[in-house]
C-alpha cells in the first residue's frame, strides 16, 4: 500500500495549455507528483509526445461537449465524442468500459455559458454504477468554492444511492501558476508506478483528495485489515488512521492553515465520530447499508473546512 501524490486532470498546447508535454511532465516532476494523467481536450494527439523517463502517465482525453466535461482515462482505443448526447451517455460510456477505459466526472457545477460552454454536468446518467470516480474539488484551494461545495453534495448523495464512485481532485493544469494553492489526487499504487496500477487504484475506489497532507485510514477487525474502497460486514472496528502533514506542504499557499480534527462521516454527511487531528487509533461500530469516509479538518484563514477527504469503505 502506497498512496502516492497523482494529478489526473491536465492539458497542453495540443488544445487549450500553454504547456508543451514534455513541459508539463517536467512540471509534474519538479511539483513531485508520482503520476499525471494527460487529458486535452478532444483530442489524443498529444500522447505519442509523452515520456516515461520522466514522469509516469496515463493516456487520457477530457470529452468537451455542450452538455458536459467527462474525463476517460486508459482507454486502449478511440471512442468517438461527437455523438455524445444527454440521454446516450450510458451506451457511450458502455463501449469506453469496453476498451478498457475509465470515466470519471470532471467539475459537475463549473459555470457553464457564456465562461466555459458545456462544462457544468447536465449528462441524464441512467446508471451512475458505470462511473468511476468524480472530482469532488476543482482548481485553486484558496478556498472552498461553491462549485466544490455543491460536488461534495452530489458525490455524497449518490454514495446514499448505493453507488460506488471514487473522489478525486482536479487541477484542470493548463499553464504554469506562479500563486495559487493547488491539491493532489492520493491513489493507493500497487507496486510499480504505472498506468495500469494507478487504474486500478481509481477503479477499486482507494483515493483521497487532499490539499496536501497525505491522509488514509484501515480498518482492523478479528485479525483482518481492510483498506479504502473495501466492502466488509457490519461490526465493531477499529480505525487506524495516517496523517502526514508535511507531505505537500511546500505547495501550501500563503493561507494560514491549521489543523484541528478527524471525522467519520457515513450517509446524509452525518458525523458519526470527531477526534484530534493527530489521533492514531479508535473504534468505531460500522452499520449494514452505511458508507463511511474520513475527513481531516481544520481551518484556512479561520474559515472551518475540510482539508482531506478519503473515498468511503462500504458496509453490506
Amino acid at each position: 500500500m502506497s498512496y502516492l501524490p497523482c494529478e489526473l486532470h491536465c492539458h497542453t498546447v495540443h488544445s487549450d495549455g500553454d504547456f508543451q508535454v514534455k513541459e508539463l511532465q517536467e512540471a509534474a516532476k519538479q511539483d513531485h507528483l508520482a503520476l499525471i494523467a494527460l487529458t486535452d481536450h478532444n483530442t489524443v494527439s498529444g500522447h505519442s509526445e509523452l515520456d516515461e523517463e520522466i514522469v509516469p502517465f496515463i493516456k487520457g482525453i477530457e470529452w468537451t461537449t455542450y452538455f458536459g466535461h467527462m474525463l476517460v482515462l486508459g482507454a486502449k482505443e478511440f471512442i468517438d465524442w461527437r455523438n455524445a448526447k444527454p440521454d446516450n451517455i450510458d451506451e457511450k460510456i458502455k463501449e469506453i468500459k469496453s476498451k478498457g477505459g475509465i470515466v470519471g466526472v470532471a467539475h459537475p457545477y463549473q459555470i457553464g455559458s457564456p465562461v466555459c460552454t458545456g462544462g457544468r454536468w447536465e449528462f441524464r446518467v441512467k446508471d451512475w454504477r458505470n462511473i468511476d470516480y468524480m472530482e469532488i474539488w476543482h482548481e485553486d484551494l484558496t478556498s472552498l468554492s461553491s462549485e466544490n461545495k455543491k460536488s461534495l453534495e452530489l458525490w455524497t448523495s449518490l454514495l446514499d444511492k448505493g453507488y460506488k464512485i471514487a473522489a478525486a481532485y482536479g487541477r484542470d493544469w493548463h499553464r504554469p501558476e506562479t500563486s495559487g494553492h493547488y491539491g493532489c489526487t492520493y491513489i493507493d499504487i500497487e507496486g510499480e508506478t504505472t498506468s495500469e496500477q494507478a487504474i486500478r487504484g481509481i477503479r477499486m475506489g482507494k483515493t483521497v483528495v487532499s490539499s496536501g497532507a497525505k491522509f488514509f485510514f484501515r480498518l482492523h477487525r478479528h485479525g483482518n485489515t481492510y483498506m479504502i474502497g473495501d466492502t466488509v460486514r457490519k461490526g465493531n472496528y477499529t480505525f487506524s488512521f495516517f496523517t502526514d502533514l508535511h507531505s505537500r506542504k511546500k505547495d501550501a499557499g500563503e493561507e494560514a492553515i491549521t489543523y484541528k480534527t478527524i471525522k467519520v462521516v457515513t450517509n446524509g454527511s452525518k458525523t458519526v465520530l470527531e477526534t484530534r487531528y493527530n489521533e492514531r487509533h479508535v473504534m468505531l461500530r460500522l452499520e449494514k447499508g452505511h458508507w463511511y469516509r474520513a475527513e481531516l479538518w481544520g481551518s484556512v484563514d479561520g474559515e472551518n473546512m475540510p482539508l482531506a477527504i478519503t473515498s468511503p469503505i462500504y458496509c453490506e
